[in-house]
């Protein structure tokens, strides 16, 4: 009977044992399990390819930054790098108070729990308008889905951010070239 026994334990210990070697890969290669949600805050740095001016024109947009991350419960905290690029047109100044500046936007965001240890990545995407503000710089609001990656996918964020470096306006009205733009950004990531 214990003979017969031997091979069913035996079964079972391996099969156990695959299942945690299944679970390990993403444990090795840095991967560690998504937060629930979130809200990201951070630097975001632009560049303007042509430079802006007063008339719009079809201009591409890369951006980089990064941000620091907390979970809304159980404060679970990390990082985050994230870039992108979109062209659109698109001026320095703008007329509609709801100007739709690019749909469709991707960002890839990269992931990092304890220093520079990877942990996950998502893919966002979404549309972004613009608003202006009265001291010339312009508030954008950035909507849409985590379309893939391994933390967040499926879930909805919304963002918003200030272009701080418009300077009250004064630069694009005098028809100065803006190649580059400094700002914050706030990034929520809504749970499911």
């Amino acid at each position: 009977m214990r003979l017969r026994a031997l091979p069913r334990a035996a079964a079972v210990a391996v099969a156990l044992l695959l299942a945690l070697d299944l679970a390990e890969p993403a444990a090795a290669h840095g991967g560690s399990p998504s937060p629930l949600d979130g809200v990201c805050n951070g630097d975001i740095h632009y560049t303007f390819s042509p430079a802006l001016q007063a008339t719009p024109r079809p201009t591409t947009i890369t951006w980089s930054g990064a941000y620091s991350c907390t979970s809304v419960p159980g404060l679970q905290t990390w990082t985050g790098r994230f870039g992108g690029s979109v062209h659109t047109t698109t001026g320095c100044l703008q007329a509609d108070l709801d100007q739709v500046l690019a749909q469709g936007v991707t960002e890839n965001d990269k992931w990092f729990v304890h220093g520079d240890e990877q942990a996950g990545s998502s893919t966002l995407t979404g549309t972004v308008s613009t608003l202006p503000r009265e001291d010339g710089t312009r508030l954008y609001e950035w909507t849409g889905t985590v379309a893939g990656g391994s933390w967040f996918a499926g879930h909805h964020f919304n963002g918003n951010g200030v272009y701080t470096s418009l300077t009250s306006g004064k630069a694009c009205l005098a028809g100065e070239p803006i190649e580059r733009n400094d700002g914050y950004a706030t990034l929520v990531i809504l749970p499911l």
